[in-house]
């Protein structure tokens, strides 16, 4: 049965891959008729991230003005993370979730490692919204 489960896991992780790389090269077609080029740091800091979390749900994916390539999770509790890979490991965030019984959502940004991102997403308890 876990074998199942596995491939299961597999098999999504691939679909996953794939439609980013339709993003991706979706993205670069539109950065090109705008004069933007896919930062090649961004993209493989972006590839690398996504590899290191093999169970992620799909996020947006975005190409911003500076080249760098941004991934956003949304969920309708008005929770929020945004990823702007910026090369070299570092990661910029943005973080909006609503705590229990809060009336404001609580806001974060900053910059962070992989490593870094990862801690910010248990602190926040961010899993149901990044991961499956």
């Amino acid at each position: 049965m876990a074998t199942t489960s596995e491939t299961r896991q597999d098999k999504k992780a691939r679909q996953i891959r794939q439609a980013y790389r339709s993003r991706i090269a979706e993205l670069r077609e539109f950065g090109e008729a705008e004069g933007v080029t896919i930062n090649a740091a961004s993209e493989k800091d972006f590839w690398d991230f996504v590899k290191s979390l093999p169970a992620t749900r799909k996020g947006s994916l975005i190409l911003m003005e500076n080249g760098n390539l941004r991934a956003v999770w949304e969920a309708s509790d008005d929770s929020h993370l945004a990823l702007q890979f910026r090369g070299d490991r570092m990661v910029q965030y943005v973080i909006f979730k609503r705590r229990p019984r809060a009336r404001q959502v609580s806001r974060v940004a900053g910059a962070d490692t992989f490593d870094g991102i990862k801690r910010q997403i248990d602190t926040f308890a961010l899993q149901t919204l990044v991961f499956r």
